[in-house]
């Protein structure tokens, strides 16, 4: 894809995801799209993901991004912010730096996090999603079992 074209899909997308446009977003998705969690989330991370923190599927994606993720790790009844930071495009690919504010479901404690998002994008879909967090503060303030890391 042309840059251009891609960063109006990543924009198109974003727009999806904060406006809660289930139909848009799925319209951003291939259907054989893969979300790729990061590897500490492991089995902590979203629901639907599978033992190597991968979503697969429009479907799949869609269901989590859309409702499901959020309101099973964060107190929807208290406010909630999505911050596009930067973003950077080249061709078929971008970055996306956000920040996330909300209220944890699990503990009712204030979550901030820093997000990279890595995008991969054909036929004016994307395919490949790639996501970067710190996973330890995730997990503190969400109430996940660290095991031993503690």
């Amino acid at each position: 894809m042309k840059t251009e074209e891609t960063r109006t899909l990543i924009e198109r997308y974003y727009s999806a995801l904060t406006n809660g446009d289930r139909e848009g977003l799925r319209e951003c998705l291939a259907v054989d799209v893969v979300w790729q969690l990061p590897a500490t989330a492991g089995a902590n991370g979203t629901g639907g993901s599978d033992e190597n923190g991968i979503v697969r599927g429009r479907e799949s994606v869609a269901a989590e991004l859309g409702g499901r993720t959020i309101k099973d790790t964060f107190d929807i009844s208290k406010p909630f912010g999505l911050e596009i930071r930067s973003m950077i495009v080249d061709g078929g690919y971008a970055a996306v730096q956000q920040r996330l504010t909300a209220t944890t479901k699990a503990k009712g404690l204030p979550y901030d996090n820093q997000y990279c998002w890595v995008y991969s994008c054909e036929e004016n879909q994307i395919s490949r999603m790639e996501e970067y967090t710190d996973t330890l503060y995730a997990a503190k303030t969400m109430g996940w079992d660290l095991g031993d890391s503690n």
